[in-house]
């Protein structure tokens, strides 16, 4: 993976973003990697979900033309515990993996909470052999045994888990790889969201990541294919669109 120069030119476009109260059908987190540097990665969700990273993080070339961060398998990113990141209702997790041979058995992409706990919700870049959205409040028949295709590889892919509700699914590069019937309900929990790690103890990644978004709704089929797709997110709604736009136009 090829390191490549750090900007931050998007920073202070970022900051001068206000912060919103979550509402339904929002996006809670998008983090996009352009102008990051050093340690910290801007959320221009409009939640204000910036993340911090521990180890040995390294700005490599990312999927979009733009730029992704490598993970080491000892290294971390912590977004502290937001109203926004407690979801009680539908979710979708998504993000461009890159997972190289070896490692761990289960290599986490993004978890709220550092444990299985209440609350606790992941989407795992490797899942023992697989790829997997989990929910620890969920019934024991589905919470963590909808086990998509591996991507472990050292090659980019995509994965989406989305929970409706009734339903749980794992899409890779787009496309519906694993689903079954899970009804439930979410609770919370007061933990950071994780990134790279559980916890930053375990469940370590070893490889890259890019852009990570968390909805607070369940994403269609065809939302799905548009988030795995585009370098803009499915759910914008007016405010953000002009900050992506100029984060874009100054790279």
């Amino acid at each position: 993976m090829q390191l490549r120069s750090l900007s931050v030119l998007a920073l202070g476009v970022a900051l001068a973003l206000p912060a919103f109260d979550a509402a339904a059908d929002d996006l809670v987190l998008h983090l996009s990697f352009e102008g990051d540097s050093g340690n910290v990665a801007l959320d221009h969700s409009g939640f204000g979900n910036h993340a911090t990273f521990f180890g040995n993080p390294q700005w490599i070339d990312g999927v979009h033309d733009g730029q992704a961060l490598a993970f080491d398998g000892a290294t971390w990113g912590e977004v502290p515990d937001d109203p926004s990141l407690d979801i009680t209702g539908a979710l979708t997790m998504s993000a461009w993996a890159q997972v190289e041979p070896g490692g761990e058995a289960i290599q986490s992409a993004m978890e709220k909470g550092s444990a299985w706990m209440e609350g606790e919700y992941n989407l795992a870049a490797l899942y023992n052999g697989g790829s997997i959205l989990q929910a620890r409040d969920l019934p024991v028949a589905c919470a963590d045994t909808n086990v998509g295709a591996s991507i472990q590889g050292g090659t980019w892919a995509h994965l989406t888990g989305v929970w409706d509700g009734a339903e749980i699914k794992l899409y890779v590069d787009g496309i519906l790889d694993a689903s079954m019937p899970c009804a439930g309900e979410l609770l919370t929990n007061d933990d950071p969201l994780f990134i790279g790690a559980r916890g930053g103890t375990g469940r370590f990644l070893a490889g890259a990541l890019d852009e990570l978004r968390i909805y607070d709704y369940a994403l269609t089929d065809a939302q799905v294919m548009e988030d795995t797709l585009s370098a803009a997110p499915v759910e914008a709604r007016g405010k953000m669109t002009t900050a992506w736009a100029s984060l874009k136009a100054v790279r």
